[in-house]
């Protein structure tokens, strides 16, 4: 019988990485560029970073026929995620995110919408969502429909009794991002940074926001802190897990990347406290990195971080 994979759902998008010399940059302006990428982004990396951990991982969403969805579809073929369930359709565009990234290393992004339309979960992925180990989503919808559609995924693979974590973003300025906190009422497991957390919570401190979010039902509650690592809290716990001082080269979807190793984590039965040093160690290692997708780390370079500052004890199976 096939392994349950993790569901990765919607925000499918193509990452379009541009790293240039400074900020800012103006009309007429003329820059070297000293990387350029093309490949999957968003909920991609996650999805990708989960498959490096060793476990089966299906993407559903939506994606356009044009070059930037078949950039997608190929870039998570290669890390042999099931892309069965996405639904190509040649009529709409692919969304696109142009990430800028200076020699500071953190990014400013272009974001083309696309012209997605999907808005209700066919049918054919009700029971992918039932039968599924985990379900993954984040907070970041192109269009109204997306965010019914992830609420009907959440809403139903918990019914399955499925956990079900959700990283909240920025969500989209166009959009009324309320349903941010139905979907942390539904999910498992919510990871979001400080000023998210804070939207969701009311609370600016990380240790009471993520208690506020096991008062809304949540099981496990995970405050992104950046340079300072990571707030981790349960019912039974909260642990404090610092951060490992890296050189940071490229921020990119460290969060992303982050949320694959909780999410791996979570369904490994780690401990709190090993838990928050491998999601740290994650994203230590993605910042050393250029790009997303196929870019996110691989399990030997987050073991190498973990080396490096005398963690060899922190094992996760193969």
């Amino acid at each position: 019988m096939p392994k349950r994979p993790v569901v990765v759902l919607c925000d499918l998008i193509a990452d379009l990485a541009l790293h240039i010399e400074s900020f800012p940059v103006a009309a007429t302006d003329l820059q070297k560029l000293s990387y350029i990428e093309v490949g999957p982004g968003g909920a991609c990396n996650t999805a990708i970073m989960v498959r490096r951990f060793g476990l089966p991982v299906a993407c559903l969403g939506e994606v356009g026929g044009d070059r930037f969805g078949e950039a997608v579809l190929r870039g998570l073929r290669a890390e042999r995620v099931d892309v069965s369930g996405i639904v190509v359709d040649p009529d709409v565009r692919t969304p696109v995110a142009g990430v800028l990234v200076d020699p500071r290393a953190e990014p400013a992004y272009l974001g083309y919408p696309g012209t997605l339309r999907l808005a209700a979960a066919p049918e054919v992925w009700l029971s992918v969502l039932r039968s599924a180990r985990a379900v993954f989503a984040d907070g970041w919808a192109e269009h109204a429909g997306v965010a019914a559609l992830i609420l009907e995924a959440f809403a139903v693979a918990r019914a399955a009794g499925v956990p079900v974590f959700f990283d909240p973003g920025p969500g989209n300025p166009a959009l009324d991002n309320a349903w941010h906190r139905q979907a942390a009422s539904l999910a498992t497991g919510v990871l979001a940074n400080e000023g998210e957390a804070e939207r969701l919570t009311g609370y600016a401190d990380p240790v009471a926001a993520a208690r506020a979010l096991l008062a809304l039902g949540v099981r496990l509650a995970v405050v992104k802190r950046g340079a300072a690592g990571c707030v981790l809290t349960t019912a039974e716990e909260t642990v404090l897990a610092p951060a490992y001082p890296v050189q940071v080269i490229d921020a990119t979807g460290a969060g992303d990347s982050l949320a694959g190793a909780v999410i791996y984590g979570y369904l490994a039965g780690l401990p709190l406290p090993v838990l928050g040093k491998l999601a740290n160690a994650t994203g230590a290692a993605k910042v050393q990195k250029r790009g997303t997708g196929q870019h996110v780390p691989t399990r030997d370079e987050v073991a190498a971080v973990l080396a490096r500052f005398g963690e060899e004890k922190v094992i996760y199976s193969r």
